[in-house]
């Protein structure tokens, strides 16, 4: 890690780069999906799939630190270079899909509450052109934006949960537990994809100063993104019916029209506007994670890997065109996250721990 001493970013940052990449457009809609399994009590999932995130992070430090810098280098170190670089790419691809997902989510948003007959490509290019003047400037200004999306995150939702009381229905909640708890783990799942972004830290590892002993700030980010996800559950429950949770897709923006105040009208429309900024923090580090990684692998200049990677997602943005195909997609980068970080991420670093171990003796 002595080679991105540079690069490298003060520890407390490791906290705003997990809640930017972790607090994206998800957290507007996934009440509807969450509430499938578990109904009212889906609030409790939210809190279980915190517990999980939290255990996965803590199998990463471990595997991370063994290694001494990020994915690419324990790959190599555990199965040789080209075995190693070809689990690494697989690795590197979910970024790619997890950023043409956050992409066309957003823009499908905007697409519908907004500009309806905005084409997918301008806005998608518009976006695009942003993340790379942003990633040109290095790691620290990605970092520099995850910190500005941070701030904005607590300035949001300060505002999001000003509810209107009069549409609050406190009985709404109760009774509490009333789901087993195979509901609640199957609503846990579920709610995979919005938990999603803390597996940025496999690339950006090496680029913090003193990484090794500087997981509780990593922790603490997991722990914040999921305070506001359980509230955003908790708070969408109090004010909507099952039935109409079941059909609104962006609960969060619905409610948001009904927040009023003296001096903002028309309030969903500014909450989508300022959301651009969350979309980008998350876009670019998503974005500096695989052009980065390809340049180790192929030695390939990062501007280079990084405007075909542009390219890419926009031409897949542009198939994506109808609400089931968006969905569909986000459903498999969901389970591909899944499979990914939740289950081969802590067998990986179980075998390097005892590969280690191994050789120690």
């Amino acid at each position: 890690m002595a080679n991105y001493r540079r690069q490298q970013v003060s520890p407390y940052l490791l906290f705003f780069i997990i809640t930017s990449s972790q607090i994206g457009v998800g957290v507007l809609g996934f009440q509807r999906i969450i509430a499938k399994d578990a109904g009212y009590d889906a609030w409790i999932s939210v809190l279980i799939a915190g517990v999980f995130v939290h255990v996965v992070l803590w199998f990463m430090f471990k595997l991370l630190s063994n290694a001494k810098g990020d994915i690419i280098d324990a790959h190599t170190q555990l199965f040789g270079k080209i075995v190693g670089s070809f689990f690494s790419l697989i690795i590197l691809l979910y970024f790619i899909v997890a950023a043409i997902s956050v992409l066309r989510l957003y823009i499908e948003i905007i697409q519908v509450w907004m500009f309806p007959t905005i084409q997918t490509w301008l806005l998608g290019i518009i976006i695009l052109l942003l993340c790379y003047y942003i990633i040109s400037g290095g790691f620290r200004v990605v970092v520099g934006m995850a910190f500005l999306s941070g701030i904005f995150t607590a300035v949001l939702y300060t505002l999001l949960f000003h509810l209107p009381h009069k549409y609050i229905h406190i009985d709404n909640i109760f009774p509490i537990l009333d789901h087993s708890f195979i509901d609640l783990m199957k609503s846990a799942k579920q709610s995979n994809y919005t938990m999603a972004g803390f597996e940025i830290l496999l690339m950006v590892f090496p680029f913090i100063r003193n990484a090794n002993s500087c997981q509780k700030f990593a922790q603490w980010g997991v722990g914040f993104s999921t305070l506001i996800f359980t509230l955003s559950a908790f708070t969408t429950f109090l004010l909507l019916s099952e039935k109409q949770i079941e059909h609104i897709i962006w609960s969060r923006i619905y409610i948001a029209k009904l927040i009023q105040f003296p001096f903002i009208e028309r309030f969903e429309y500014i909450l989508i506007s300022t959301f651009l900024i969350k979309v980008i923090s998350i876009l670019t580090l998503l974005l500096w994670s695989s052009s980065r990684g390809i340049k180790l692998i192929f030695k390939w200049k990062q501007k280079y890997v990084l405007i075909i990677i542009s390219l890419v997602i926009i031409i897949v943005c542009q198939f994506l065109e109808s609400r089931n195909e968006i969905n569909s997609f986000t459903d498999y980068t969901s389970k591909i996250s899944l499979c990914l970080f939740y289950i081969y991420i802590p067998i990986l670093s179980i075998i390097y721990m005892f590969k280690k171990s191994g050789k120690a003796v």
